[in-house]
């Protein structure tokens, strides 16, 4: 097969499609975000995720991390709290202003997401959601 149709390039192009839509979509809300935003935003679970599991998770190393969380705060789109299981450790958790960059965003996702099944069709559109969740959480989509 071709180079053109291997799959590690289509996903990054598929990827770079999606990002260039959601930037689209979110406009100005962007502008004032600190370039740590993209990198980090997608890993905060809502009630909060602790520093070096933000790390791991973004596969870097804890100072990076570290850096990062400070550059999200300083946008207020963060705070940091103490982990009550662990004095030594912080978790990290969304602002209000984080919360609601987070559902503005999640709109917009929404709204690409049914761009993509307008154009592949639902059958396709649900079929490439479970390709997907295999590869990246090695199981099946939950029902």
């Amino acid at each position: 097969m071709k180079r053109r149709y291997g799959v590690g390039r289509m996903l990054l192009l598929a990827r770079k499609d999606f990002v260039n839509r959601l930037h689209a979509a979110m406009g100005d809300q962007l502008k004032d975000l600190p370039p740590a935003a993209g990198g980090m935003l997608p890993y905060i679970d809502l009630e909060g995720t602790r520093g070096t599991e933000l790390a791991r998770r973004m596969g870097v190393s804890k100072q990076a991390a570290g850096k990062a969380v400070r550059d999200l705060e300083a946008a207020g789109l963060v705070t940091r709290i103490q982990d009550l299981t662990d004095a030594r450790a912080f978790k990290v958790q969304f602002s209000a202003k984080g919360l609601d960059y987070m559902m503005n965003m999640h709109e917009a996702i929404n709204e690409i997401e049914n761009d993509y099944a307008k154009l592949l069709g639902t059958e396709k559109a649900q079929m490439l959601r479970e390709a997907l969740c295999e590869i990246a959480y090695h199981s099946p989509l939950p029902r």
